[in-house]
């Protein structure tokens, strides 16, 4: 390991959902900063390397010019023209927002609570003026716990339901 000495370590801890946590130990190329690799381990005897491959960088390119992204796995090209949104609904919020689009979902807030699916019915109307869609051109399915929804949409591709959303990003 000849080229180690050559690499800027650093300690990064990203939140992976649900409360799980996943600490990386991230090398960047001195000269350029580039980021090389990561290790899950602190030991270099213990630890594998986890090497960066072609397109890797998309986050990189995301924060610099999010146009140029790819897009990301939770918003899906289904068969027939259709495009599945995953989002995770926060509710009872002051206001309806998006706050977060990654790789793993689209965070959204509603300000109506949960119950008697009002969420819901603010969470579609509130992504129909985002996407500029009617009602009838969305479909809200269950997701994969109860703050997790589905959402189906028409007409758009997965890259224009992106930039729509992209848009509307509120932190």
């Amino acid at each position: 390991m000849s080229w180690l000495p050559r690499v800027k370590k650093s300690e990064f801890l990203f939140s992976r959902g649900e409360g799980k946590l996943e600490k990386q130990f991230r090398m960047n190329c001195m000269g350029c900063g580039l980021f090389v690799c990561y290790r899950g381990e602190e030991e270099l005897e213990l630890a594998s390397f986890v090497y960066m491959v072609d397109g890797a960088l998309s986050t990189v390119a995301a924060e610099t010019n999010p146009q140029d992204a790819p897009v990301p796995p939770c918003i899906s090209q289904l068969e027939g023209g259709l495009v599945q949104v995953a989002i995770e609904v926060e509710d009872r919020a002051q206001r309806s927002a998006i706050t977060r689009v990654n790789a793993d979902d689209v965070r959204v807030t509603v300000s109506a609570p949960a119950a008697r699916g009002e969420a819901n019915n603010e969470l579609l109307e509130f992504m129909g003026k985002v996407l500029g869609l009617r009602l009838s051109q969305m479909t809200l399915q269950r997701g994969w716990n109860n703050k997790s929804k589905l959402l189906v949409v028409e007409d758009l591709s997965a890259r224009q339901v992106y930039e729509k959303l992209l848009e509307a990003v509120q932190p």
